[in-house]
């Protein structure tokens, strides 16, 4: 069996994990980090965005992200919002997926997904939240992760086809240990578990998945 950590801080121990590394298999701008950057010459008329040294680096990720908005931390909305907006269109110029941090503005992302109509996959992380929350986002289109800390109506309301699993920055928990948890909630084994996650694998970053 594989295990597919989709968003972890951590690189994996064990041929058996197949993890997604925050700044090693995705690019971003963290909402925390949110600050407009001059372009550099050629990039951009007066308006300031922000931008990483090297975008070759983007271009060669699994991802886009982690990015996002975020209400209790970083600068104001309005710039979250810009960063957030310049990253979703080098997402689709890119053609990669796009990997998302959000706290207390879903309602706000839910509407720059309508208004932006992005053609490559969304995932929000690390969700929380409760059952409305989730329908509302899967209504939309999203993916949805969840990691060891969730509401556990969500976790078993979740389409199987948009549901995803995450280690983050949890450093106690392995990702084993999450999939034989959600297994048991969801009345499943774990090894139809993994072979479920493979299958979103494909489907959201659209990569083919080594098994093991």
């Amino acid at each position: 069996m594989t295990y597919i950590d989709f968003h972890t801080h951590q690189v994996p121990v064990g041929q058996d994990v197949v993890a997604v590394v925050d700044g090693r298999d995705t690019w971003g701008i963290h909402p925390w980090e949110a600050y407009p950057r001059p372009l550099p010459k050629g990039m951009g008329e007066s308006k300031s965005f922000p931008l990483g040294e090297d975008l070759g680096e983007a271009s060669r990720c699994l991802a886009i992200g982690e990015c996002g908005l975020d209400a209790l931390r970083g600068p104001s909305l309005s710039v979250q919002e810009e960063v957030f907006v310049w990253q979703v269109r080098l997402s689709e110029s890119l053609g990669k997926p796009l990997i998302i941090h959000c706290v207390r503005a879903i309602d706000r992302l839910l509407h720059l997904r309508k208004s932006l109509r992005p053609k490559q996959s969304w995932m929000l992380h690390g969700f929380r939240g409760k059952p409305q929350q989730l329908r509302s986002l899967v209504d939309a289109g999203f993916f949805v992760s969840f990691g060891p800390r969730h509401n556990e109506e969500s976790l078993l309301l979740c389409p199987a086809e948009r549901l995803m699993l995450e280690t983050d920055a949890d450093a106690e928990t392995s990702i084993k240990e999450l999939y034989n948890n959600v297994a048991r909630k969801r009345g499943l084994d774990v090894a139809d578990l993994c072979s479920l996650m493979a299958e979103n694998y494909r489907a959201f970053f659209r990569k083919e998945l080594h098994i093991i």
